[in-house]
């Protein structure tokens, strides 16, 4: 390329082309001094090449073509700008599987003027939406001031599903127009957005939300929310508030619904009213408000025997908290009203419905009572009477208080005699005691309990009161005798009963190490005591030492069909 100086001041540069494969970028004849007139021409650029500059979780291919006139004289600069990467991809990666975006239009124009710089974005991506951006810009003033509008059409929410684990489900379009105001440096958006027809749903999330419409009112540095939703075949949500992002974030939200479906997979299956109010100031979020839950079914099913809580201070690699970054504070001001209608429950032998009003403060800190009405409960192979039963909440949520009576009658000839289990004490180690009335020794209340009539010397009676008795006592024993095992090493502690009538044990077991294991039996009835190791050889063949009324040392081979 030939460069001229002459004797005037000109400087010229001669037509060149710098190339690459397809790739290149051309200039023609230019003057570079004085006032430079330049033109220039790139053609098949390979966007993936500046891979090295983008995040490594995006990526972006196509090929950009460009054009630039530009002539800048003394009175300010004048021309034109384009730039085309029309026809790519854009590629977002979701752990380890990219995600393609493709587009059809991508385009930017600016025509420059000394007085006014007028730029057009035009983007069209299928999925992704249209956007029209125009937008003008004066130069000359001090804080760069700029004017001009957008419009968004048709983005649709499904391409942000794969980015939402728990979301099997995501639909809607989002549209929206506006004006741009401010500055070059700080720019303001005037506008709506609105999302209709949205869909949220997925099997672990505890509600699906159907025809969802949000408008968006954008002023400046915060946007208005109004919108609904419907859930199931009669719910019925609102949304309303503002969100400020200027000096700080701000929020303020109230959300409000009728006969809302909430499901709590296995458990539970609830109608749920909210009326909260959600803000957030100063890095505080405050929940206040109701919460009503006038019906539906709690159902728990039996926990498997090999269920163990994991400990308060267990903590799980990979899901701590950064050092130096406090969780946000929260305050809450909640009243949760239960039972209105009807809210039954059934579990661990218990049938009920539940009513009754708790209030949950800072920290899940929980004061409020629920009542277990009408109640039955099955124990001992009887179905017993709930005459009381209470969950008392002064504390941590999930930590309540019990009380509860479940009562047996029994009328005889000369009196009637009722007979019950008490349970009351904390939720995680509760106390249990038989009690009767009139009152009595425990063992004929238990006998009237489990029996319906007064001890007799039965053999088979005493066998049967003797496991129950038995029962009863390991029940209230659990933890005592976990923390003692755990203390001597073994871990998955179990205590448990075993056998009928005469052979009648108790029967402790538990894991020495993952191929180790301890188990000691003590006869009830019969002066029998049991113990033996287990070493697994692999998963379908142990070795057993048994030592009692006889030793043995076997060989066992386990095959479950």
């Amino acid at each position: 390329a030939k460069i001229e100086r002459l004797a005037d001041g000109k400087l010229t540069f001669a037509a060149h082309c710098w190339v690459s494969g397809p790739a290149s970028l051309c200039g023609e004849d230019q003057r570079l001094m004085p006032e430079p007139k330049l033109r220039y021409h790139l053609k098949q650029f390979p966007i993936d090449s500046l891979a090295q500059w983008l995040p490594k979780d995006f990526a972006w291919q196509g090929k950009l073509n460009a054009d630039v006139q530009l002539d800048l004289p003394a009175s300010g600069p004048k021309g034109v700008v384009s730039v085309d990467a029309s026809g790519g991809t854009l590629r977002v990666k979701d752990k380890d599987q990219w995600l393609d975006f493709p587009y059809d239009t991508l385009k930017l124009e600016t025509t420059l003027n000394p007085t006014r710089i007028d730029t057009q974005l035009n983007f069209r991506g299928g999925k992704l939406g249209e956007l029209l951006l125009q937008a003008q810009l004066n130069p000359l003033a001090k804080n760069k001031p700029i004017t001009g509008n957008f419009t968004l059409t048709g983005l649709d929410l499904a391409v942000a599903r794969p980015f939402v684990p728990m979301v099997e489900k995501l639909n809607g379009k989002l549209n929206g127009n506006g004006r741009i105001g401010g500055s070059l440096l700080a720019p303001q958006v005037n506008g709506s957005i609105n999302l209709v027809g949205g869909e949220i749903s997925g099997p672990e999330l505890p509600t699906s939300i159907e025809g969802l419409n949000i408008q968006a009112l954008i002023a400046g540095e915060s946007v208005q929310l109004n919108g609904g939703w419907r859930s199931g075949k009669a719910g019925q949500g609102t949304i309303k508030g503002q969100i400020d992002w200027g000096q700080a974030l701000a929020v303020d939200i109230a959300l409000q619904g009728t006969q809302l479906p909430v499901t709590v997979e296995p458990y539970a299956a609830l109608e749920v009213a909210p009326d909260l109010k959600i803000s957030m100031k100063n890095d505080k979020l405050a929940i206040s408000g109701k919460v009503q839950i006038p019906k539906g079914e709690i159902t728990v099913r039996e926990l498997p025997p090999s269920t163990v809580k994991v400990s308060d201070d267990t903590v799980i690699v990979g899901s701590q908290t950064e050092e130096g970054k406090p969780p946000m504070a929260m305050a809450m001001d909640i009243d949760v009203e239960v039972g209105k209608d009807k809210l039954s429950f059934a579990g661990f032998g218990l049938t009920a419905n539940l009513q009754g009003h708790v209030h949950i403060g800072d920290n899940m800190d929980t004061r409020g009572e629920l009542w277990l009405n009408d109640g039955r409960y099955r124990a001992y192979g009887q179905r017993l009477t709930v005459r009381r039963a209470r969950l008392l909440f002064a504390g941590p949520i999930d930590q309540p208080f019990l009380d509860i009576e479940a009562v047996r009658i029994t009328t005889e000839p000369s009196r009637t005699v009722t007979a019950g289990i008490r349970l009351s004490g904390s939720a995680e180690q509760p106390t249990t005691q038989i009690f009767s009335e009139p009152a009595m020794a425990q063992e004929d209340a238990l006998s009237y309990l489990v029996l319906g009539r007064s001890r007799t010397t039965n053999g088979e009676d005493n066998n049967m009161l003797a496991e129950a008795a038995l029962g009863l006592g390991l029940m209230g024993s659990a933890g005592v005798t976990s923390d003692i095992a755990k203390n001597l090493g073994i871990q998955d502690f179990e205590l448990d009963t075993q056998g009928s009538g005469n052979n009648t044990a108790v029967v402790a077991s538990g894991k020495i190490s993952e191929k180790l294991s301890l188990r000691y039996g003590v006869g009830v009835f019969e002066p029998a005591n049991t113990i033996a190791l287990r070493y697994l050889l692999s998963k379908k063949v142990y070795l057993e030492v048994a030592s009692g009324v006889a030793s043995s040392l076997d060989i066992f081979y386990k095959r479950d069909f």
